[in-house]
């Protein structure tokens, strides 16, 4: 019965957002930065956490994870306000803020980067605050850059699920995450409809900074409450961090602001490479997203802190690619 009532909840908060994207006239329209050339829906991030909303509240099978969901609310209805209004992305920042500080303040936090062989504990000492203030908010921020092409924010979330379930040796909490991914996976499926279908969805701010924020402070869980090495964590977050950190330094060399939306980023390089072809574009990002966690995983065991080292020796690599071929 819970797959058939799990649907049913599904295509009832599609439904419900689409009447209210109607009403409050909540899409994505086109302009100079994007493909598109009519307007879609743009409240796949409502269906998500609406969804997250109910299940949490009829399922108890992972406290702080359902507490990460919960002060998600704020993150959400800051989203929902960007989308309605496009507010001043220094505002959004302040307003992102609060809700991590809670949980930060609350216990969702880590005090140390795991222990290496040969050089200890990575301690982060009285510092421990400001940096994940800081490291949440960045990838918060990150996530949302990479909303960008058809699908490449979803099946970003998918992997990072999907490996958790892998990595998690608790029955309860790989439950939870299952169920996590179903409205991902459907609103990956719409996602990918052609526009004129009429069923077409983004995630909207909504759903990116949601995203976001849960998986910022899903993975300081894993570490915190189920002792699974940072190390093995940081591999699924290769492309946001390396292309958030790229495209604002390159803005900052360039004399721009940083917090003004272009076209500079990866997806929108291969996606022109690919004459505008989404299915392409997503299926090269998944197959590589695929090989680096892998390896990622696989250089973990082998060694904690060759991973930490290699994943540094990456970002640089991307970097200096990134900057050599940046027009």
């Amino acid at each position: 019965m819970l797959p058939i009532s799990l649907a049913i909840l599904y295509l009832i908060l599609l439904l419900f957002t689409m009447l209210i994207s109607k009403k409050f006239e909540l899409y994505d329209k086109p302009n100079a930065r994007k493909i598109h050339t009519s307007k879609i829906l743009n409240t796949g991030g409502i269906i998500i956490y609406l969804f997250y909303l109910i299940i949490i509240n009829f399922l108890e099978l992972n406290h702080n994870i359902e507490f990460i969901i919960s002060i998600g609310f704020f993150v959400f209805i800051v989203g929902i306000i960007d989308d309605v209004i496009n507010l001043n992305p220094s505002t959004k920042i302040i307003l992102l803020i609060a809700p991590s500080a809670y949980l930060i303040f609350n216990g969702i936090n880590i005090t140390n980067l795991g222990n290496y062989e040969q050089i200890g504990v990575l301690d982060l000492g009285k510092f421990h605050i400001p940096f994940l203030i800081l490291a949440t908010g960045l990838l918060i921020n990150a996530t949302n850059y990479i909303d960008g092409s058809d699908g490449l924010l979803l099946t970003f979330f998918i992997c990072c699920l999907g490996y958790y379930i892998f990595l998690i040796d608790d029955t309860q909490t790989i439950s939870l995450i299952k169920l996590l991914l179903i409205p991902v996976i459907l609103n990956l499926i719409l996602n990918l409809l052609p526009s004129k279908s009429g069923f077409k969805i983004f995630s909207g701010n909504a759903g990116s900074l949601f995203i976001g924020f849960f998986i910022s402070f899903l993975t300081i869980e894993l570490y915190r409450g189920f002792k699974i090495h940072p190390v093995y964590l940081i591999w699924p977050l290769w492309y946001p961090v390396f292309d958030f950190l790229f495209v604002t330094t390159n803005r900052a060399l360039q004399k721009k602001n940083i917090l003004t939306a272009d076209n500079t980023h990866l997806h929108h390089k291969i996606l022109a490479k690919f004459k505008k072809n989404h299915f392409k574009t997503l299926f090269l990002f998944f197959v590589s997203n695929l090989l680096i966690i892998y390896s990622g995983f696989l250089l973990s065991n082998f060694s904690k802190i060759l991973s930490l080292m290699t994943f540094i020796l990456t970002f640089f690599l991307y970097f200096a690619a990134r900057l050599n071929y940046r027009k």
